[in-house]
């Protein structure tokens, strides 16, 4: 790191610090103790989610000073809590319950957003109150804080993402505040929105762009943001500095919001704190038994199974169906068993995992009751061998010829039988796609319908085999019980066929853990390895959707996807760790300087503003 910040303290205000919700916890978390290394004060500030706050936040005791301003807010129904953000290098994280304050007050600061600043959020709910009145108390606490001896004659920069914590900023903005603001926006309200209907974002942009043209404000009332876009598009024009992630999104920004970016900060990865690649090598044989050994007990009571040599498929991430490209690797998997099928004899065996968090109720019974009985038969065959295993060596040690048709204990033969009368049950019945109980009508479920239209009903006679699994992957999950990273190092290859997708953590992920992939030409994790990497076939796939149809881009996936499953095993070796090569650029320690770039320009620009002579 050869930049140097101009700036003394940073905040760091996101709805995701300390509240896992998307790819914005990735970032943050990600390049926590490279912030540590910058700033001696780096605070975040997020969002206290009742649910699971404990999961990533240890309260400590608060210091004394900053307990005063703490005290001064809670008459207004704000409480925060001092503390360290555990599964971000332990960095200091406030939490901010807000939930009185926008009992007591939302109406009010949606007043003073409309006179101060002529947001309309006349049509708006929940989902844009709790945020707004998060945000608000956000900058009232910064506010308090930064007059505090600790903070007095200190250059301060505070850092906003996303429009959830924009009315934080304006807060600050027009309080004048003494403070540089920036302003990420990670993926613009009215882009995804777009891209989600169906709608071609890509091509309206370029043309817009072409013609001088930028979004009409009035238009994102067809898609009831009209809110949520104003305090974004705000955000990004009175920030000292504005900064996106990645190319496309700054061409998004450019149309959609009037501005292009100051300085992209692209997400990186602390690549160099990752397992080394011959580490990571070990850690595949042992991850992948753990996957197979799930395999097993889901499939194998209803029919053989064969998971030497086998191939395993995943996509993860939010559970937006056609933005995420969910609809186009279900098509590409039912063109790739319609392949496989056709071929006659195909000795490979494929299994999928849409791993797409949705809401359930707990693990299917079926499905639980099956591994618990799974693992309750591989005891009794380990202790049943290691009994085997004393006799023979007692026997050998003694001189005695061993009798190798020596019968198997009476114990281990009726425990065997019984569990073998469990399973009668689930002959010429087919395992279920989806391994969790859904809280609604699995008839209703897009992914469940989209599997059924492609045949992919996890029958017999099917090659590609389906798991839907519609919650996070963590050692707790109730079945897999595997942490992620571990899942993804055991896979065989990430597809993710984005449509819409700002930058891309799920492949870039998977990558680290040198595991093969796929992106697309329109994320910005893809369009960046591309500008890398100008080989023909890059080790990272790059699957080609602009200006090309649905059907051109499922036999496009179906292809790759092909090529992976017959693939020799020496160059599988060899692919995993190109993939694992060309990302260790992407590392936090080299991107962060666009984080000091960003609060350093930010700092002038608030000179100017505020007119200081700092």
């Amino acid at each position: 790191m050869k930049l140097k910040p101009k700036t003394d303290v940073c905040f760091e205000v996101s709805f995701e610090c300390g509240n896992k919700v998307g790819g914005i916890f990735t970032v943050l978390s990600s390049k926590a103790k490279h912030m540590k290394k910058i700033y001696k004060d780096y605070i975040t500030i997020g969002f206290l989610n009742k649910a699971n706050y404990l999961t990533h936040f240890a309260e400590e005791e608060t210091p004394k000073e900053i307990e005063k301003v703490f005290k001064q807010l809670e008459p207004l129904g704000i409480k925060c809590y001092w503390g360290r953000w555990i599964t971000a290098d332990d960095v200091r994280l406030i939490l901010i319950d807000s939930e009185e304050f926008m009992k007591r007050e939302i109406n009010n600061i949606k007043a003073k957003l409309w006179e101060d600043f002529k947001v309309d959020s006349l049509r708006t709910g929940h989902d844009y109150d709790e945020p707004v009145a998060w945000s608000v108390a956000a900058g009232m606490l910064i506010e308090k804080l930064v007059k505090l001896k600790r903070f007095k004659g200190r250059k301060i920069v505070v850092h906003f993402h996303e429009w959830l914590s924009g009315a934080g900023l304006l807060y600050l903005y027009k309080n004048k505040v003494p403070v540089s603001l920036v302003f990420t926006t990670h993926a613009t309200r009215i882009g995804r929105a777009k891209s989600s209907s169906g709608e071609d974002l890509l091509k309206e942009v370029e043309i817009g762009l072409k013609e001088g043209k930028v979004f009409e404000e009035e238009k994102a009332k067809e898609y009831f943001l009209e809110a949520q876009h104003k305090i974004e598009k705000l955000c990004a024009n009175l920030a000292d500095c504005f900064t996106t992630v990645s190319e496309i999104v700054a061409d998004e920004s450019a149309y959609i919001l009037g501005k292009r970016p100051d300085i992209i900060t692209p997400n990186g990865w602390d690549v160099k704190s990752s397992p080394p690649s011959r580490v990571l090598t070990v850690l595949h044989e042992k991850n992948r038994k753990k996957i197979n050994e799930f395999l097993e007990a889901v499939f194998s009571p209803y029919y053989p199974i064969e998971t030497k040599n086998n191939i395993v498929f995943f996509i993860s991430g939010r559970y937006e169906f056609r933005n995420k490209g969910i609809d186009v690797f279900i098509d590409a998997l039912g063109e790739l068993n319609k392949r496989l099928k056709e071929m006659g004899d195909c000795k490979k065996s494929v299994f999928a995992f849409i791993l797409v968090p949705s809401n359930v109720s707990g693990p299917n019974k079926n499905v639980l009751e099956n591994i618990i009985a799974y693992q309750q038969i591989k005891e009794v065959v380990k202790e049943e061998l290691e009994r085997i295993e004393d006799d023979v060596v007692s026997q050998v040690l003694i001189g005695k010829t061993i009798d190798l048709n020596e019968p198997l204990s009476e114990s281990f033969v009726k425990n065997i039988t019984v569990f073998s009368r469990q399973f009668v049950r689930y002959k010429e019945r087919t395992p279920p796609i989806c391994v969790f109980d859904l809280n609604y009508d699995e008839n209703k479920d897009l992914i469940l319908q989209r599997l059924k239209q492609n045949g992919l009903l996890n029958r017999k006679e099917d090659i590609v085999k389906v798991i839907f699994y519609p919650t996070y992957v963590s050692p707790n999950d109730g079945l897999l019980n595997m942490d992620y990273f571990d899942f993804v190092n055991g896979a065989s290859m990430g597809v993710f066929p984005s449509r819409y997708e700002p930058w891309g953590y799920t492949p870039f992920e998977t990558a680290v853990m040198r595991t093969l992939v796929v992106t697309t030409d329109v994320a910005g994790f893809g369009i960046t390895i591309s500008k890398m990497c100008k080989d023909k076939n890059p080790p990272i796939r790059i699957l080609h959707i602009r200006n090309k149809t649905d059907e051109e881009i499922v036999k496009e996936l179906a292809k790759i996807m092909e090529e992976c499953v017959f693939m020799e095993e020496e160059t599988r070796t060899m692919e995993k760790m190109k993939t694992r090569a060309l990302v260790r650029s992407l590392d936090w320690s080299i991107l962060i300087e666009n984080y000091i770039m960003a609060h350093n320009l930010s700092l002038e620009n608030m000179k100017s503003r505020l007119k200081l002579n700092l």
